[in-house]
């Protein structure tokens, strides 16, 4: 796999040639290699030596804190510590699982203040659990699973990296792209699986096997991780194990083109509402193991962030490859598209795609019918834009038609598996693979209106 695999990598470096720097604070998912792109792609790529500390995987490191957490100490200690002078100008040092230790966390503050000069990256997958987090003292990034444009540039096709990267709408280019997502709805974005699935030299079947033994794998991880939540209630785990897996339970029954709304009855016996239901999925929100989509029902308020459905949301799962393990749909079913109801892998993956290119929240649109929209983003005017997605190549959105009709926007999208690229009305019609340019028009970093 390239150096240059995660995009994210580009934030980093504009961090490291600003003047007025905060220490990094990378939040994301157990293994969606937030160490690796600090320590093994940044670190190499930019320093001339990676101080590192790892407060999970060697607990000595917290005696480092356990004095003065002035900067200037800590530095002393980190240089005793691995036995040669730290260079804040050429070097790097890395809290890795920063979570586990409290004094860490509170040193931030004196980097902030004391050694502005000295690039500091901190990284961990508990950070939403923390309960003293140090706000306004850090540059906050979050890392998530690799989007499709970072697994295509992880693949050996590089004539097909360019054609992506170019926007290329010839029919050779979209039938190799088409091949490629269905291959990613099944691998995802988990680094592991997708290194496993581009170096393994393995039959096709077999190294399909490998792939979902590492997703099922990633998920033992994660339910045993459930485990450390709160050891003081032996049922919180088995919540949380429960939420966690009904989630695509519940997205694979959505039997038309949206996904429904969470249901709470049914999940966990004896608990039926959202305050039963609020902190476990708080916890899953906060480790990125899942994301959620607050509905919006009726005339979109603006701005959209002052819709009051609390209780009203769609949930999905952190990455398309782990949902299809947990409903151990096969490869050539994925493959295929031949599974039931298949609509909700696509809704997840254009999900996943908004998140990883800029969009931080998202919202969906109900009315008081059986009208439903996929998804509902505000641009950088302000403006509200409606997004259609199918799965298939059936382009009719009557849902897109009734909220066309009711509010007018001043742009619309729509996503199918069609090589695309026209427009009628205000609606732009695009492949589902390209909706990751669709997130940078929407943030504002590229303009919709250029593309083809």
């Amino acid at each position: 796999m390239s150096k240059l695999d995660r995009i994210l990598l580009n934030e980093l470096i504009e961090w490291k040639d600003s003047k007025d720097r905060s220490p990094v604070m990378l939040d994301g998912a157990r293994q969606v290699g937030k160490s690796y792109l600090i320590e093994s792609i940044f670190g190499k790529m930019f320093f001339k030596k990676v101080f590192k500390l790892n407060f999970e995987d060697n607990p000595a490191a917290r005696e480092l804190f356990s004095g003065s957490i002035k900067a200037d100490d800590i530095l002393n200690k980190v240089s005793l510590y691995h036995q040669e002078d730290f260079n804040a100008e050429s070097d790097l040092l890395f809290f890795d699982e920063i979570g586990l230790c409290e004094q860490a966390l509170n040193s931030l503050k004196y980097f902030k203040e004391q050694r502005p000069d000295v690039y500091l990256c901190a990284s961990g997958s508990n950070i939403g659990l923390i309960d003293r987090y140090p706000v306004g003292q850090t540059y906050e990034m979050t890392l998530y699973p690799m989007s499709f444009y970072e697994f295509i540039l992880a693949s050996p096709n590089k004539p097909l990296i360019r054609a992506f990267k170019e926007k290329d709408r010839s029919l050779v280019t979209h039938e190799l792209l088409s091949e490629l997502y269905r291959q990613y709805l099944y691998v995802g974005g988990m680094p592991s699986s997708v290194k496993k699935w581009f170096t393994s030299k393995s039959p096709i079947i077999k190294k399909t096997l490998e792939v979902r033994k590492i997703q099922n794998d990633l998920i033992t991880g994660y339910v045993r991780d459930f485990g450390k939540y709160d050891n003081s209630n032996k049922f919180l785990a088995s919540y949380l194990e429960s939420v966690f897996r009904s989630v695509p339970k519940q997205l694979s029954k959505s039997v038309d083109t949206s996904v429904k709304r969470f249901q709470f009855s049914k999940v966990i016996a004896g608990k039926s509402g959202y305050r039963d239901f609020q902190s476990l999925i708080d916890y899953l929100l906060s480790t990125h193991l899942i994301s959620k989509s607050q509905i919006i029902e009726g005339k979109p308020p603006v701005p959209l962030s002052i819709n009051d459905g609390e209780s009203r949301f769609k949930l999905f799962s952190h990455d398309v490859g782990i949902l299809h393990a947990l409903l151990n749909i096969p490869y050539k079913q994925v493959i295929d598209q031949s599974y039931t109801y298949k609509g909700f892998s696509a809704e997840n993956f254009a999900q996943n795609e908004f998140l990883a290119n800029g969009v931080s929240v998202t919202y969906a649109w109900q009315s008081k019918g059986k009208a439903e929209l996929e998804f509902l983003m505000s641009n950088a005017n302000g403006d509200t834009i409606p997004v259609e997605i199918k799965s298939g190549k059936n382009t009719k959105a009557k849902s897109l038609d009734v909220y066309l009709d009711r509010y007018n926007p001043v742009k619309a999208y729509k996503f199918c598996d069609l090589l695309g690229g026209g427009q009628e009305s205000v609606v732009h019609t695009r492949p589902l693979y390209y909706i990751c340019y669709a997130a940078e028009s929407i943030t504002g970093e590229w303009d919709l209106n250029n593309y083809f």
